[in-house]
């Protein structure tokens, strides 16, 4: 794993975030209707077993840097409570898969499946998560699609300024994505799982990436038993964009930025 993180390294990536269950419910069902379904053949016994500890191979990985965000999408009750124990073991910010509807494109089962909620009361333990969070002074990676949810989801980074928000996957729209990254500073994206759509219109997603390269991460949807992944997505990311400069603000400078860490060869 260490040949992994210094390969990664080479490449020119600063870190990244190790998204780990805070959480895990007992029945199968519940996990898999709140996991998509591209995802389900790597939920094994043992790859749960392993989100019990993740900060072994965090320290292991230094000077690599390894941000642990605790996905909280199974927290059903005593939110705050929660993230103040996710803080306090260690995890720096946390993961929200926002889903409270059934989402067939992605076979997610949604809140509602899972959980038996309504959207009203999904966006009540939303809520009350991200101001855990914020309270803490940790950061949200927060799943949503800003065309179903981007009234929601802009609520929440307007009332959390200090609270820096990455919305994944351009939240599933550039424009509206656009909008937001224009009216807050605290509001991010990446570029996790986009290759296939770049690919289709490569002109108009550089033109995108161009104009908020100073807001926009890398981003893979890796998972660590797959490390080709990860290094297959960087290494589309580098051949797709026009300048090394802004390939390093995704990969590296943005990423520092993101999670408040200084520069090589400047002070904390």
């Amino acid at each position: 794993m260490l040949s992994v993180f210094r390969g990664l390294e080479r490449k020119g990536l600063a870190g990244f975030e190790a998204l780990v269950f805070g959480e895990i419910p007992s029945e199968r069902e519940t996990i898999f209707a709140m996991v998509p379904g591209a995802y389900h053949k790597y939920i094994t016994p043992q790859v749960l077993e392993n989100q019990k500890d993740p900060f072994t191979v965090i320290k292991q990985a230094a000077p690599f840097k390894i941000i642990p965000f605790a996905d909280a999408r199974f927290v059903r009750s005593d939110a705050h409570q929660k993230v103040q124990r996710f803080k306090e073991r260690g995890f720096q910010g946390i993961k929200l898969l926002y889903i409270p509807e059934e989402e067939v494109e992605l076979q997610i089962g949604g809140m509602e499946k899972a959980f038996g909620r309504s959207v009203r009361e999904s966006e009540a333990i939303t809520a009350l998560l991200i101001d855990g969070a914020s309270s803490h002074g940790m950061l949200v990676l927060f799943h949503a699609d800003l065309r179903k949810y981007g009234g929601f989801v802009e609520e929440m980074v307007r009332s959390h300024p200090k609270t820096n928000f990455n919305i994944p996957h351009f939240g599933s729209s550039r424009k509206l994505m656009s909008v937001l990254m224009d009216r807050y500073s605290n509001c991010y994206t990446d570029v996790s799982s986009l290759p296939p759509f770049m690919q289709r219109d490569p002109a108009s997603y550089r033109d995108f990436v161009t104009d908020y390269q100073d807001r926009i991460l890398f981003g893979s949807d890796g998972v660590l038993i797959r490390p080709e992944e990860i290094e297959s997505a960087l290494e589309f990311l580098r051949n797709f964009l026009d300048e090394d400069e802004v390939f390093d603000k995704l990969v590296r400078r943005n990423f520092l930025r993101f999670h408040h860490l200084p520069e090589e060869g400047t002070s904390t």
